[in-house]
């Protein structure tokens, strides 16, 4: 099984995430950082695959 470690900018994400789910914000600033969520993720694997390519 690989594991790798969780890019700084998904974690910031996350976290943000929950901050929101934890003080109980209306729905569509929770959905707002569930899309932020998922574009970090994005961010990191286009940059990684450019690195790969780039190598």
């Amino acid at each position: 099984m690989l594991i790798y470690p969780v890019p700084v900018e998904v974690t910031k994400a996350r976290i943000q995430l929950l901050a929101y789910q934890m003080e109980k914000a209306p729905p569509r600033i929770i959905n707002e950082a569930v899309l932020d969520v998922f574009a970090a993720k994005n961010k990191v694997e286009r940059d990684s695959v450019a690195v790969d390519i780039k190598a």
